[in-house]
């Protein structure tokens, strides 16, 4: 084990305020690369017209499940292996990771072939229709490297649960780089259009996973080992991960199945172009949301091993603190989007088909930016519930959260009838989202300390 292997561990088993710090700068850092990647790629694509637009925006439910997927897993991972180093049992935190990849073989030889042939009427089930050619073409591609997908997500969470998040951080900014660099020699120099878009992200995700895997492989970097004889089926090892990554995969899953739901309302009230802004859009929102994402995920490493050591009262110090942190920050960042909207809306609407949008983009924006401080609440607190190994919880939370906001998102389709309605109506219903899941956090940590004798203070 390497020098820096054992000061992750170290700091993941001390303080974790510090650790909260320490974790959540390098997460942050890969999120931002992550997100910037996204925007880049929605850059160029911009000059390929409003149905290649509408294309990304279309195929961005079905893609997010399988991030979502890979995601959920690797928190889940993440969680159980942390628990268990807290614990002081490395063995078995080892054990944990194989089967984590395990998992993710068994998921991806169910998925990828129903994905390869259901592709197509699911993408005209959520409203493809002139754009399904266009849409195919950046689909296949992404079917194809579900496994690269879901795996990427996975590795990045066996890293953070041994607390090495810095390389977690350096397998996420090595294939946006990959990304960044042949995204326009695939689109415009080899002639591929969007579907070469695709296929650079397919490759990225291959150099990140070969990276992570060679790791542990050597087993030389790491805290953990993946050893061969551990990857046949453990029935307590997977329920382990899947306590946690099963509730969240289907978070995750249930989200973007309602943003289908959405998407067909933007459709219908606005277009195919005000998809495709709707899209970018919610990428630079996301972009907002780092710090807040950056905290959830060192709270799942930092808290899931004091939960493994039963310090209750550590675990409250480290939420109140993310919670605070969080929110001031979205808050801020918030401000200064809204302030430069325009400007914003000046680059994503650059090409001569999409010029008439401007303002349209703006105003998106200005009201949008008015929900980000309330995803504090809901990245801390539903990353505290899956580090108290209470994940049904934050998939409940999250499930009555989007039911709020399919209803009104429907009533502002289909009673107001305006676009910007339909924005307003995704404010008052993140709002509440936020608070609902800030409510089962608090009563959740609580009860959990009260069930383990503890006398610790909420």
């Amino acid at each position: 084990m390497s020098a820096e292997a054992e000061k992750d561990i170290e700091t993941m088993l001390g303080d974790p305020r510090k650790a909260l710090v320490a974790f959540s700068i390098p997460i942050a850092v890969a999120l931002l690369v992550q997100q910037s990647n996204t925007l880049v790629d929605s850059f160029w694509v911009t000059s390929l017209g409003g149905d290649a637009m509408a294309a990304i925006g279309l195929l961005n439910p079905i893609y997010a499940v399988l991030i979502g997927i890979g995601n959920g897993l690797g928190i889940g991972a993440a969680a159980a292996i942390a628990r268990k180093i807290g614990a002081g049992n490395r063995e078995e935190a080892s054990g944990i990771a194989s089967q984590a990849v395990t998992l993710v073989v068994v998921v991806s030889v169910v998925a990828t072939p129903f994905l390869l042939f259901m592709g197509e009427p699911l993408l005209r089930l959520i409203g493809a229709g002139a754009t399904i050619e266009t849409s195919m073409q950046y689909a296949f591609p992404l079917f194809l490297s579900t496994v690269l997908v879901i795996m990427s997500g996975v590795m990045s969470g066996i890293l953070r649960g041994e607390g090495a998040i810095r390389r977690s951080m350096y397998i996420q900014i090595v294939a946006a780089v990959v990304n960044i660099v042949l995204d326009p020699i695939f689109i415009y120099n080899l002639g591929w259009g969007i579907a070469g878009a695709a296929w650079v992200t397919a490759i990225s995700l291959a150099a990140s996973v070969a990276i992570s895997l060679f790791w542990y492989a050597s087993g030389k970097k790491t805290y953990l080992k993946l050893r061969l004889s551990e990857m046949r089926f453990h029935a307590p090892r997977m329920r382990e991960i899947l306590s946690v990554g099963g509730p969240q995969s289907l978070e995750f899953a249930a989200m973007n199945v309602f943003n289908v739901g959405y998407n067909l309302c933007v459709i219908k009230v606005g277009s195919t172009d005000i998809m495709g802004l709707y899209t970018v859009s919610w990428r630079i929102i996301y972009l907002l949301m780092i710090p807040a994402q950056a905290m959830g995920g060192a709270i799942v490493s930092a808290c899931s091993a004091e939960f493994g050591m039963k310090r209750y009262d550590m675990i409250r110090s480290a939420y109140a603190y993310a919670l605070k942190v969080s929110v001031s920050t979205l808050a801020a960042l918030a401000a200064v989007t809204a302030a430069v909207a325009g400007l914003i809306a000046t680059v994503f609407t650059s090409g001569p088909d999409m010029q008439h949008l401007h303002d349209d983009m703006t105003v998106m924006l200005r009201i949008l930016v008015i929900l980000v401080p309330f995803f504090g609440p809901v990245y801390v607190g539903s990353s505290l519930l899956q580090a108290l190994n209470r994940s049904k919880v934050a998939l409940m939370s999250s499930v009555i959260r989007n039911t709020v906001l399919t209803i009104l998102f429907f009533s502002a389709a289909y009673v107001v009838g305006t676009v910007p309605s339909l924005w307003w109506a995704m404010v008052v219903g993140e709002i509440f989202g936020g608070a609902l899941m800030g409510y089962w956090a608090y009563v959740v940590l609580k009860d959990s300390a009260r069930k383990d004798g503890r006398s610790a203070s909420v």
